[in-house]
């Protein structure tokens, strides 16, 4: 990623599990599937660290196409994703409820 083209800070890096179909977190040790599981990039530094692994990831190619989003810290200390196709993506299907969180008890259906 070019410097300056970087999303804003704080950051979360994220990919697609190919196949689960499902939207993935970098959570430090691995992948997590909840948002609220996510490794966040507060500073310059870890950034830099993220886009590292952001490197690493695309390199092995599991899972798929990687990058950084922009979150923001909610006054509950939530992660929101910083645009509304990053709501939709951490949410799953806004119309299928028979498929990905949803259908597995691990989210509600919330219509954006």
């Amino acid at each position: 990623m070019a410097a300056g083209k970087r999303a804003a800070l704080p950051l979360v890096l994220t990919a697609s599990d190919l196949l689960d179909g499902d939207v993935v977190f970098y959570a430090g040790a691995g992948w997590a599937r909840g948002l609220d599981e996510a490794a966040v990039a507060a500073d310059e530094a870890q950034a830099a660290q993220f886009e590292a692994i952001l490197a690493e990831t695309e390199a092995k190619g599991d899972p798929v196409a990687p990058y950084l989003m922009t979150v923001r810290i909610d006054a509950d200390g939530a992660l929101v994703p910083g645009h509304v196709r990053e709501r939709i993506r951490s949410r799953g299907p806004t119309i299928r409820t028979d498929l990905g969180p949803q259908a597995r008890q691990e989210r509600q259906h919330v219509s954006v």
